[in-house]
């Protein structure tokens, strides 16, 4: 402190001195004219003395007695003296430099400078001295402080351009210095009370009488600034002032850059006071308002070419001036002028209009900048004007402005450059000029004028830049000012210095315009992020990305609807805005600031959810990116229906001008060309339209890297504009070239240009070398857009996937129609779903499915990406290493691997040949750790159908051999299942008949699998969560469901259209059956049996009965892939499809029948056996009916096989262990199946026509039926006891079945090769020779055993004797006789009614040989004795046996004979035993014996002598027979039957001759007269009654025989007599109706001449007669009856009348008979 004490001191030391040397001058200076003035200065200069003496408080002293040390000075500034005025003008300046001043003496000096300024002198001083008396002190206050200003003031308007200069500077330091004291006054002294707030809302009345009465209130200098900004006001409005006294004259200009400078500095001042504030509402505002009033005159009359120019020159400083106040208003108290802020910017809003002046737009344009520049601005304009409901859109309608002004520039010089055009004049620099000096109208800058306006500009901004921002056609906008972020450079507006209108190029205001635009977006920015751009750079652009210092989320909700109606009141202005300027931008640095643009609006209307402004910006992104002629197009193409109609009118402002034809453009304006390609083809587009050039510029390229970073950068909040960013990307990518290449990068596949870029003559792209460095960093850019998904959220990342999706669609229908389609979208389909592994669950099922659906196309290139795509990322997933084991999560591992098998549903070779590769692939790399993935696995490998090439099968194939081979171990237990039928499908596929055996094979080799899966069945309890519903049964084990699955899955490959896998499967399946059988439980068989082996035969009878029998159809159908396609030369037995599956039935039915039978003791236990039973008798009935001969053969044989049960060699029918009545039951069943067997293969066809063709025959083969009658012996023998022999049914339906069998006629190729004289038995007879002979001889041993009759016996002898008569009468089949035989040879048919050639002559006498037998064994049987078995056989034999040398056979009717003789051995004694049981008999067997011995037949012409006389011995033998065995017991028989034999006997002795042919009749050979000897013989033992051992009986059998003989003898004498007398001596004729003496022929022995019947008649009649006289001749006297002797000679009148005969031959055997009656002449003795 005494430092500084000293050294004010000692400067108040220099300040006393120099005082003192200025008056000791100026007192010489006034010593002579001003003496006064002299004494003061020494009086003064005295007390100076004084005071350089003192050393304390000396500047208090001095301060105090400033009046008293100004009094010389003032006095001599009184002299108007110009040397002594400045001298003490230089002294009063030395004491204010020093604070030697006080209030009093203050005033004394500002009266001293109000009076030199008045007389004009020393104004210089004057205001050097006005400038210290307010700087260096304080105490120049209120009145004193007032003149000083109007001092000021009034120097103001010297004549003296430096005194003006100096005083208006002079009136700018005073007004800083009064309220500089205001600021610190308030600083020091405000009281809490005097404080409001700045918002504070005072009505006009009621602020009035708060000010009036609050005025005095003010501290001292706040009173002072206020008076002094009052006065101003009121200066400025024309008024008179309050406090600046004497001030009349003033500029408006200096007024408003005073009232400028306070605003400016001081606002806190206007802030702090409500009376400053009412000075802003009340004076300044409506003084604003009042001076703008002008300009509107002026802009209505200055919008010609005839304005006032000079009126323009003297209004433009006041109008700059107001304009800067009004940019200071709204800047610095918008907040206490809300209302009148709306008027300011309305009034600025209304100078950018086109009608105004250049100069006023540019004023008003820089005012705008320097407004937006301040960001809190911007959000203020939106919450006092847009947002409030019934106020105007302030911030709309400026944002408009500006886009507006921008855009009628263009506007404008498009509309100039038309007409200029149209008229053919050109515009020079010097018109322009012209124009512009003389109107002061907008001017157009032209290409050749830019240099003279770049130096206007240059001139006020001090700098010059030959940098062209804009062009467009002959306009050019250079770079005025360089625009830095946050500043504004007013180039006009702060000009002080210019008075006169500027000369300002209208493209100037365009520049501003764009930098209020940048301004703009970065204030809405601010506003939003709270930040500018900052962050990491974007690889090949100078964009940054942008980090979020306030998160949007933290937000409130008013906070958020402010941000949005930010956005909304701008964003279509700086969209339009935008778009023009970077269409028509031509620096690259713009360029880039205008795209950042773009990419910030992007970002803030994707952060605040306003989708239709984002897709907004993002449309004319992507069409600035595109060449001119696509916008339009796109633009077409990609209007969505969501979008707003205010989007949609922007958008086609924003393409009108593209639609202009870039030709008419300057050199400036055309871009640079650097690649040119063809456009992407749409789907209306024309292939005229597909072939036109397109060419991209550098600013497309540009415009296309900005466009990846804001994807890039803001993927996260785009949503639905991903659509269109994508589809641009599309267009651009094919432009350029870039094609798809592995994993889903893009490489470019082009041609370099060494010269400039030329129309496309081809598909590939044109690079020039500019554009070549770029396209790896846009490849580079283009995969790293899509690996960046991988920071992402789960929403945005939907959102991409969803435009993929929606472009790849987009292609898909474009690909229908061109060959070469758009692979991007696949391809970064691809990408993204790499990127994004780590959250795989969120984003597979779309892009799987779409990838689906894109494998489906019928395009081969769009579907060979669509299934590497998907191929591709589930191989990648698989592999990829996720937090939780992908194959431990098993929904996860099914979700990836789903999608590959859901391809198997696609039918497109590649597409399956790409599938299994992948899965080849997975097998390779994961098949040991696949665990629940099995099941899809092996799906897809099963997933073949007969679509399928063989390249394909053998493909799925090598997997499925894969999975057998090497990780069958490691598939889990429970999925055998799916692994059966999966190598089933390989069984079932028709490519490869190699690989569907192979199958087979392996279905083998997993029944040894399944069988040692035995010991581990409790690992397989999920088993049935792998099957099909119908594929899982109740009660069975797991192990025991895997086996019926591979049981069904043989029997379905047994109906496979391939024999080949037919054969292989049925055995392999019965195989199975039998050796793994036991492993199934009684459930589980009957699932077999029921639900497997029946349905599986009932489909190959079905198969069967609906198959072909055209061969021409099997060798289609049979073409053998492995030998080239030729034909398989078959057998004729399997040449077509019919016998093929034959084979199969036949394989089908034996395997079920063996299995049945083999397991039969096991499937006893069930409890539907019986039904099981029956179904198999069934179809074995049904199949044995089959017309196809093999079937029937083979269910024969199976049908053998089922009840051909394994016997000891002794043991008999009746020796089997006793049956149950199941077992009884089943067996009948069996019965009655062979049963129905046999009525059906020998009942005639339905069709009623005999087919008896070697290959298609309707009735069945002897070896079939042969076969059929060998069952019965194995059949019956397990009923016989329990029921055959109790039931004489069962036997009756037997033989009708033999019956009926016997009678099918035999094939035309076997009927070659019988003999009809074939003494042998078919196997046919053979057969059903030994099913009888088994009867028989167990029904014989029946007998032994049991005493008790047999029903059987007569039913068995009536059977067979049926049988017998087949050697006389062969069967005929069951047919009518209009049926017709149709055979291959076409013979006629015999008159024998035989069907065939088969000799039933052995079988007949066979049959009758056993007869006998039996017939000798059982006689004695009551039931034989009771049914008249005797007479059956005799009547049977009565047939042979009459029809004789008729019989087929000779040897017939011999062995019937012989029979005869045999039964009538044994059975007449039986018969007398049992008279009345054979009471009917007799007659027949008298029949009998009259048939045999007087047969009809006659005797073969060829026929040897002792043959007939052998045959002559058999008749004798039947005489014998009734000599010995009948007569002998004629009492004990019927008299009608011993009359009949007597007739037979009378006969036989008058008809000697067994035929008439004599050959040797004069040898004296008497043929048949043994015959005829030995019934007169018998007659005659029996006729002489007188012999002693005659009875009654015999008496009259002889009287009856020689009765009957005399009569028969004497009727054909008499009938002879007669004929030969009606005759006269004709001969009577050969063929007379006399009846025939048993078809008696006469030979003459010469001429071989027959005689007639007639003749041969009478012969052996008169022989007979001989004979008979002969044999009474020699009888006993008295044997003979009377009667008999009167007849005899009753007959001699008959002789002698047949004595005239004409026949030599009857008149010798008359002659010999007459002999015989000589000793007949004379009576005998005993007589007389």
């Amino acid at each position: 402190m005494a430092n500084t004490s000293s050294d004010s001191h000692s400067i108040l030391q220099k300040l006393i001195n120099n005082l003192s040397s200025d008056l000791r001058q100026l007192s010489t200076e006034t010593k002579k004219k001003y003496p006064p003035i002299k004494e003061a200065a020494e009086a003064c200069n005295m007390k100076l003395r004084e005071y350089s003496t003192m050393k304390d408080n000396l500047s208090i002293v001095m301060r105090d007695a400033s009046v008293d040390l100004l009094q010389p000075f003032v006095l001599g500034c009184d002299t108007k003296q110009v040397k002594i005025v400045q001298l003490c003008l230089t002294s009063i300046q030395k004491l204010l430099q020093h604070h030697i001043v006080n209030q009093a003496s203050a005033a004394i000096i500002v009266n001293v400078l109000s009076a030199l300024c008045e007389l004009q002198t020393e104004e210089l001083k004057i205001l050097q001295t006005v400038l210290l008396l307010v700087n260096t002190t304080s105490v120049v206050v209120h009145s004193t402080l007032a003149t000083l200003f109007v001092i000021t003031f009034r120097l103001c308007f010297s004549k003296d351009p430096t005194i003006v200069n100096t005083s208006t500077a002079a009136v700018r330091q005073l007004v800083t210095a009064v309220y500089d004291r205001v600021i610190e006054e308030d600083t020091q002294n405000i009281p809490a009370g005097d404080q409001v707030t700045q918002d504070s809302d005072l009505s006009k009345p009621q602020q009035q009488q708060q000010l009036s009465s609050n005025i005095d209130s003010l501290r001292p200098y706040a009173r002072d600034a206020y008076l002094l900004f009052q006065d101003l006001c009121y200066l400025i409005n024309g008024d008179q002032p309050i406090w600046l006294i004497g001030l009349t004259e003033i500029t408006r200009t200096l007024i408003l850059e005073l009232i400028e400078t306070i605003l400016t500095h001081y606002a806190s001042i206007f802030h702090c006071h409500n009376e400053f504030r009412y000075l802003l509402k009340e004076r300044v505002s409506p003084l604003v308002i009042k001076l703008f009033s002008p300009g509107s005159k002026h802009s209505n009359s200055s919008s010609g070419q005839n304005s006032n120019t000079t009126y323009d020159s003297a209004y433009f400083p006041l109008i700059a001036r107001l304009l800067r106040v009004v940019c200071i208003l709204i800047r610095f108290y918008f907040t206490l002028l809300i209302t009148e802020c709306e008027i300011f910017l309305s009034l600025l809003i209304k100078l950018l209009e086109p009608d105004k002046p250049v100069w006023q737009r540019s004023l008003a344009i820089e005012c705008i900048h320097k407004i937006i520049i301040h960001q809190n601005l911007i959000k203020l304009f939106c919450l006092s004007y847009d947002m409030q409901p019934h106020s105007s859109k302030i911030l709309r309608d400026l944002t408009n402005a500006i886009s507006s002004y921008v855009q009628s520039y263009f506007n404008s010089a498009a509309i100039s450059s038309n007409s200029t055009t149209t008229s053919g004049q050109t515009n020079t620099t010097n018109v322009a000029i012209s124009d512009k000096k003389s109107s002061g109208a907008s001017t157009t800058s032209k290409l050749d004028s830019t240099s003279t306006y770049s130096s206007n500009v240059s001139n006020g901004t001090g700098g010059s830049s030959n940098t062209i921002l804009f062009a467009y056609r002959n306009l050019l906008v250079p770079q005025y000012v360089t625009y830095t972020q946050g500043q504004a450079k007013a180039v006009y507006v702060e000009n002080w210095e210019k008075f006169d209108c500027p000369l300002i190029p209208d493209s100037y205001g365009i520049v501003v315009a764009y930098a209020c635009m940048l301004e703009l977006v970065r204030a809405v920015q601010s506003i939003i992020e709270g930040t500018g751009m900052r962050g990491d750079s974007i690889a090949g652009t100078q964009l940054r990305t942008s980090v979020q210092l306030r998160p949007l989320e933290s937000l409130t909700e008013n906070e958020k609807h402010e941000c949005i109606e930010v956005v909304n009141c701008t964003w279509s202005s700086v969209l339009v805005t935008f778009t023009l300027l970077y269409d028509v931008c031509y620096d690259d640095t713009s360029c880039e600031l205008l795209l950042r643009g773009f990419q910030t609006y992007i970002s803030l209307c994707g952060m605040l959810g306003m989708n239709v402004q984002r897709d907004a910006f993002v449309t004319c992104l992507c069409k600035t990116a595109l060449p001119p002629q696509y916008n339009i197009h796109l633009l077409g193409k990609q209007q969505n229906n969501e979008q707003q109609q205010q989007q949609q009118s922007l958008l086609q402002k924003l393409t009108t001008r593209s639609s202009v034809d870039s030709s008419t453009g300057s050199d400036y304006e055309r871009q640079q060309v650097v690649i040119v390609g063809t456009p992407l083809p749409l789907l209306n587009s024309s292939s005229a339209m597909n072939q036109t050039a397109v060419m991209l510029t550098s600013k497309n390229i540009h415009c296309m890297r900005t466009l990846l970073s804001v994807a890039h950068c803001y993927g996260s909040i785009l949503g639905t504009s991903w659509h269109l960013i994508l589809t641009t990307l599309q267009h651009l990518v094919w432009i350029i070239g870039f094609k798809p290449s592995t994993g889903g990068t893009l490489k470019h596949v082009g041609t370099l240009a060494n010269t400039d870029a030329t129309p496309m003559t081809n598909s590939a792209a044109v690079v020039t070398t500019a554009a070549m460095a770029d396209l790896p960093i846009l490849s580079s850019m283009l995969s790293r857009l899509f690996e960046s998904s991988v920071y992402l959220d789960d929403v945005a990342l939907h959102h991409l996937i969803d435009a993929l999706i929606r472009l790849s669609i987009e292609s898909m229908e474009v690909a229908i129609i061109v060959r070469e389609p758009s692979l991007f979208a696949i391809a970064k389909i691809l990408e993204t779903g790499r990127a994004n592994l780590n959250r795989i669950d969120v984003w597979w099922k779309p892009i799987s499915s779409h990838l689906l659906d894109v494998c489906q196309h019928t395009n081969p290139r769009m579907r060979e990406w669509g299934t590497e795509a998907i191929t591709l990322l589930v191989r990648n997933a698989l592999e990829y290493k996720y937090e939780q084991n992908l194959f431990d999560n098993e929904r996860l591992l099914h979700m990836i691997i789903i999608s590959l098998h859901e391809l198997s549903l696609i039918q497109h070779f590649d597409v399956r040949q790409k599938q299994l590769e992948a899965t080849l692939s997975i097998l390779t790399n994961n098949g040991p750790t696949l665990q629940t993935g099995w099941p899809i696995i092996l799906n897809i490998i099963g997933s073949i159908t007969r679509e399928h090439n063989d390249s394909l099968i053998r493909q799925a194939q090598q997997c499925l051999q894969l999975v057998v081979t090497d990780f069958l171990s490691t598939i889990p237990i429970c999925y055998l299942g799916i692994l059966i039928k999966v190598v089933a499908k390989f069984g079932f596929q028709e490519q490869d008949l190699n690989i569907a055996l192979s199958a087979i094979g392996l279905l083998w080799n997993m029944t040894d699998y399944l069988f040692r899966m035995k010991e581990q069945e409790h690992q397989l309890k999920n088993v049935n969560d792998y099957l099909d519903p119908n594929e899982i049964y109740d009660n069975l084990t797991a192990i025991e469901e895997l086996w019926m699955i591979l049981y069904r899955k043989l029997s379905e490959l047994t109906i496979d259209q391939r024999p080949a896998i037919r054969k292989s499967a049925s055995s392999t399946l019965f195989t199975m059956i039998t050796s793994h059988g036991q492993l199934l439980s009684t459930g589980a068989w009957s699932i077999l049996i029921w639900q497997v082996l029946f349905p599986l035969f009932e489909q190959v009878e079905q198969f069967f009965y609906t198959a072909s029998k055209e061969r021409e159809q099997l060798q289609q159908q049979q073409l053998s892939k492995s030998s080239g396609g030729q034909d398989i030369l078959m057998h004729h037995s399997r040449d077509t499809p019919e016998k093929q599956w034959a084979e199969t039935y036949v394989m089908i039915l034996a395997g079920v029948t063996r299995t049945v039978q083999v397991k039969k003791d096991f499937l006893a236990k069930l409890d539907d056996f019986p039904r099981v039973w029956n179904v198999l008798l069934t179809n074995i009935e049904k199949s044995a009916l089959a017309k196809n001969p093999e079937i029937a053969l083979a269910a024969l044989k199976s049908f053998n096989d089922l009840v051909n049960v394994p016997t000891t060699p002794s043991s008999s029918p009746s020796t089997k262990k006793i049956l149950t009545p199941r077992d009884q039951q089943l067996w009948q069943q069996a019965w009655q199946v062979w049963l129905n067997i046999g009525n059906g293969c020998s009942r005639c066809p339905p069709e009623r026509i005999i087919i008896i063709d070697r290959y298609d025959s309707n009735i069945p083969s002897q070896n079939f039926l042969t076969f059929y009658i060998d069952i019965f012996p194995n059949l019956i023998s397990h009923i016989w006891s329990s029921d055959f022999i109790l039931n004489d049914k069962h036997f009756d339906q037997f033989s009708t079945i033999i019956e009926r069998v016997l009678a099918v006629p035999i094939h035309s190729d076997m009927a070659l090769f019988l003999i009809p004289t074939d003494v042998n038995l078919t196997l046919l007879q053979e057969s059903a020779y030994k099913a009888m002979e088994f009867v028989c001889k167990n029904l014989k041993l029946e007998l032994t055993k049991s005493a008790n009759p047999s029903a059987l016996l007569p039913i068995v002898f009536k059977r067979l004797l049926v049988l017998v008569l087949y050697a006389i009468n062969p069967p005929i089949f069951d047919c009518t006789e209009q049926i017709k035989k149709i055979t291959t040879n076409k013979q006629q048919q015999n008159g024998k009614g035989n069907d065939s050639n088969v000799n039933f002559v052995p079988f007949g006498e066979k049959i009758l040989r056993m007869t006998i037998s039996l017939y000798e064994d059982v006689t004695d049987n009551p039931a034989v004795i009771e049914n008249g078995t005797l007479q059956t056989i005799i009547q049977t034999l009565q047939i042979p046996l009459s029809m004789k040398y008729n019989c087929p056979n000779s040897s017939t009717w011999k062995l019937a004979i012989e029979c005869f003789f045999r039964v009538l051995k044994v059975g007449l004694i039986v018969a007398r035993k049992h008279r009345n049981a054979f009471e009917s008999m007799w007659t027949e067997l008298a029949k009998t014996f009259d048939d045999f011995l007087f047969s009809k037949s006659v005797p073969p012409t060829d026929i040897a002598i002792e043959e007939l006389q052998r045959d002559e011995a058999i008749d004798c033998q039947a005489i014998e027979l009734i000599r010995d065995d009948i007569l002998p017991y004629a009492n004990v028989l019927p008299e009608p039957f011993i009359t009949k034999i007597l007739n037979i006997l009378n006969r036989g002795s008058i008809y000697s001759c067994a035929t008439d042919n004599f050959i040797d009749i004069d040898s004296a050979r008497r043929l048949r007269e043994e015959f005829s000897k030995i019934c007169f013989e018998t007659l005659l033992k029996y006729s002489f009654i007188n012999e002693p051992s005659s009875t009654n009986e015999n008496v009259v059998i002889t009287r009856l025989a020689l009765s009957s003989m005399l009569n028969r003898c004497k009727e054909i004498l008499q009938k002879y007599a007669h004929d030969e007398r009606l005759h006269g001596k004709c001969p009577l004729p050969r063929t007379d109706n006399l009846e025939p003496v048993a078809g008696a022929v006469n030979y003459n022995h010469n001429s071989l001449t027959p005689f007639s019947p007639r003749t041969a008649e009478m012969i052996s009649v008169l022989k007979a007669l001989g004979t008979l006289i002969g044999a009474l001749k020699r009888a006993p006297k008295d044997s003979v009856d009377i009667n008999i002797w009167h007849q005899l000679i009753a007959l001699y009148p008959c002789l002698v009348e047949c004595t005239t005969s004409p026949s030599q031959q009857i008149c010798n055997a008359i002659k010999d008979t007459l002999h015989q009656y000589f000793s007949l002449l004379t009576p005998p003795p005993s007589v007389r």
